[in-house]
């Protein structure tokens, strides 16, 4: 099982603990998504980080383009 959680709004937003979170198979390829509560002074790995702004927003728009993603990077960076 491999995971990734993530923030949907900016810092200042009354909802910034509101965020993403996505676990997944990578042998079956089954996913599921949730709302989850991360507090405030927690930081979040950015894994889309180094992309450019419009394929980030691609991958984002699309859970599974998102874990086809972080899939080949978790798989490339071990």
């Amino acid at each position: 099982m491999r995971s990734y959680t993530y923030r949907i709004y900016p810092a200042d937003s009354p909802h910034y603990e509101r965020c993403i979170g996505l676990s997944w198979c990578p042998g079956c390829r089954v996913y599921t998504g949730a709302m989850v509560h991360v507090p405030r002074d927690r930081a979040l790995p950015d894994a889309l980080a180094a992309l450019p702004p419009e394929h980030r927003e691609r991958l984002l728009n699309s859970e599974s383009r998102l874990i086809d993603y972080l899939d080949g990077h978790m798989e490339a960076a071990q």
